[in-house]
């Protein structure tokens, strides 16, 4: 199992926004190739994570690509278009 991790940064004054697009997104975030599971979190500030709980196809260049282009669906939101990073889960506790 693997984690796509990405580190964002929205604007300030566009966190409310965001989060709406986001869950208008739920399913095609779910849907995306290879993706079991995905936590977001987010800080007033606009700063955030995503976790996203991955098998082998979700680490695929094809699966990055279709990530990539999801996270351009936030572009007026976004401070810089984040690049989501690809780990090794070593440990899952309390899943």
């Amino acid at each position: 199992m693997q984690a796509r991790i990405t580190r964002f940064k929205m604007r300030e004054d566009s966190v409310d926004a965001a989060r709406g697009l986001l869950h208008q997104l739920e399913g095609e975030i779910m849907g995306q190739p290879g993706v079991g599971r995905c936590i977001i979190v987010m800080n007033p500030d606009g700063s955030g994570h995503v976790v996203a709980l991955i098998d082998e196809r979700g680490s695929s260049a094809e699966a990055v690509d279709g990530v990539r282009i999801l996270w351009h669906r936030f572009h007026d939101y976004l401070e810089a278009v984040p690049d989501p990073e690809i780990f090794e889960v070593i440990a899952d506790w309390g899943a």
